[in-house]
């Protein structure tokens, strides 16, 4: 008995000490549509596997604002990949998105409906780790300080309906085929994909690519309430609207594991709401695919229509902690979304949305005299919360992407990373339509966005409580056993 009295002791001055709590593990979460993508199938995966194709010479012309004229195609497209995983290294995220990276299917350029099993990476996704990502860039004649390299122990990848051939004319121009056809637009198939990288285990994935978009309820393609020509269900058959799918990428739940604390990071990458007609079917489709998150955590009855490629029903349980990331080509003021389709996740009282990602170089972005077109003056948001550099005619410079914590834990700051031409880092990110240069910038349009979270962990149970249960269990039965 000595001993039990001397455990319930311990396990009072445990209980009551701070020391029995697990501290706040502060987590960078990070999205970057990285603009990854090529124009033809196996263009990417060809470009990741040549890093020395980029000589030390050309890396500093470029930092030097030297004439990149010179550079072949090759050279400009792994001076666009050295870019980017230099603005990675530098932001040194936790849990990763990369946004429009194309996928390949086990070394095999296109995509299927299958899904793909927990621990997948693409071919294209080792390779940008192996040969980007864990090299150093800046320093010598860069002008910029030397990176440390950056590495992921897991990753995953998942397969994508952009390119994938639905076999209907989706854009009703009377043939079969091509981007406007595809389950997700895409010139070949797996472009615009994008995948995952972690430094946390990834215990359990979710994905949601062959979702049909008529099984959710009230959506915009049966329950479209736009009149005559500009109603959905006029414009697509009924054959086709038993087929189309939702996601124009995919939606995906990947379940982290931070130091016991399971942590869902949503990843999703909705179509940009332009590109169509009267009709307004990708502004509708984006805005469907936003409201899938939304239904998503909220779960319950509001979640019961969804199912995910595995046939498992239902969203997320309530208290769930999530991350809502990726390009969502919506901007909550201005742009051509439909019914500012981003306040279905910025108004949820789900999401955390105290703190909003800003940096300087959006606001200076905004009135640059070398702009092309005077759609930023007519703007209503801030563009200090911009994230994408886009045509000043139209439809200038919106905020697309977004790093998106729940209510539930707290946001401790972030950024996006957009320096200004005064910084050093401005090289990397240049400004819009740049010539020489792979896709006109020196890595892409889009800019990355990070948040720092606090993730509270689990509260421990000391080993000292179950002794203690079984110590008072016999004291409790000693004393019946007396009154008896």
């Amino acid at each position: 008995m000595e001993r039990r009295a001397a455990l319930l002791m311990a396990a009072c001055a445990v209980g009551a000490g701070k020391s029995a709590y697990a501290e706040d593990v502060t987590v960078r979460f990070a999205t970057f549509n990285a603009s990854l993508n090529r124009n033809s199938l196996g263009e990417l995966a060809a470009d990741l596997d040549l890093p020395s194709a980029l000589s030390v010479d050309l890396t500093q012309r470029y930092a030097n604002s030297a004439d990149v004229s010179g550079l072949s195609s090759s050279q400009r497209e792994v001076l666009q990949i050295h870019n980017v995983a230099e603005i990675l290294q530098k932001i040194n995220a936790d849990v990763l998105l990369v946004n429009e990276f194309d996928y390949d299917e086990y070394g095999v350029a296109g995509t299927s409906s299958s899904s793909q099993p927990l621990g997948y990476s693409s071919l294209s996704a080792q390779r940008f780790q192996s040969n980007y990502l864990s090299v150093v860039h800046g320093g010598a004649d860069t002008g910029r300080d030397a990176t440390s390299p950056l590495y992921y122990q897991y990753a995953y990848t998942p397969a994508t309906n952009t390119g994938l051939a639905s076999g209907l004319d989706l854009d009703n121009n009377g043939t079969i085929g091509g981007g406007n056809d595809a389950f997700g637009f895409g010139n070949f198939a797996g472009q615009y994909g994008f995948t995952l990288y972690s430094k946390y285990e990834i215990t359990a994935v979710r994905t949601f690519q062959t979702f049909l978009w008529k099984d959710m309820p009230d959506n915009l393609l049966t329950s479209d309430p736009s009149p005559d020509a500009t109603n959905l269900a006029n414009y697509y058959s009924a054959d086709e609207i038993e087929q189309l799918r939702l996601s124009s990428k995919n939606h995906v739940d990947i379940t982290v594991n931070i130091d016991g604390q399971e942590v869902h990071f949503l990843a999703a990458h909705p179509t940009p709401p332009v590109f169509d007609g009267v009709e307004d079917r990708n502004g509708k489709r984006n805005a469907d695919e936003i409201r899938f998150w939304a239904d998503y955590i909220n779960g319950g009855d509001q979640a019961a229509y969804i199912y995910d490629d595995n046939g498992l029903a239902g969203g997320l349980a309530a208290g769930s902690i999530f991350v809502i990331a990726g390009d969502y080509n919506a901007d909550p003021n201005d742009g051509d979304s439909f019914a500012n389709a981003i306040s279905q996740l910025l108004s949820d009282p789900l999401i955390n949305v105290s703190f909003t990602p800003e940096s300087p170089g959006g606001t200076l972005a905004a009135v640059d005299p070398d702009n092309n077109g005077n759609t930023n003056a007519s703007h209503i948001g801030d563009p200090r919360f911009d994230t994408g550099d886009f045509n000043d005619a139209a439809p200038g410079n919106l905020r697309v992407d977004y790093v998106l914590p729940s209510s539930n834990v707290d946001m401790l700051g972030g950024g996006v990373f957009w320096p200004t031409e005064a910084d050093a880092d401005r090289p990397l990110v240049g400004e819009f339509g740049q010539p020489g240069l792979f896709s006109g910038m020196p890595s892409s349009d889009h800019k990355a966005v990070f948040v720092d979270v606090a993730i509270p962990q689990p509260v421990p149970v000391p080993a000292a409580l179950p002794l203690l249960a079984s110590a008072l269990g016999l004291l409790s039965a000693r004393r019946r056993c007396r009154r008896a």
